[in-house]
């Protein structure tokens, strides 16, 4: 892989968060931010696309966690015992 120069690098961060915003505004309506997505995928790298969108999942899931509004098998095991 050649080394991507910073006005491209700015570009895809810029279209990732624009995307991203998107998502975080229409979470039961994804098909809204098809348009973002497109020019998301063609402005960055195949590898980052990846990478950022598992980014975003895990960004999502440990706000969740730390809210308590996600329960892992740990806790639920943990929930399920019971009390002496």
């Amino acid at each position: 892989m050649s080394v991507i120069d910073k006005k491209y690098r700015e570009k895809c961060w810029s279209v990732r968060d624009d995307y991203w915003k998107c998502l975080d505004m229409n979470k039961e309506e994804k098909e809204k931010c098809l348009q973002f997505r497109q020019l998301f995928e063609s402005s960055c790298p195949a590898t980052w696309v990846v990478h950022f969108d598992q980014k975003h999942e895990y960004d999502i899931f440990k706000r969740q966690l730390a809210l308590g509004q996600v329960e892992t098998d740990k806790l639920k095991s943990i929930k399920q015992q019971p009390k002496s």
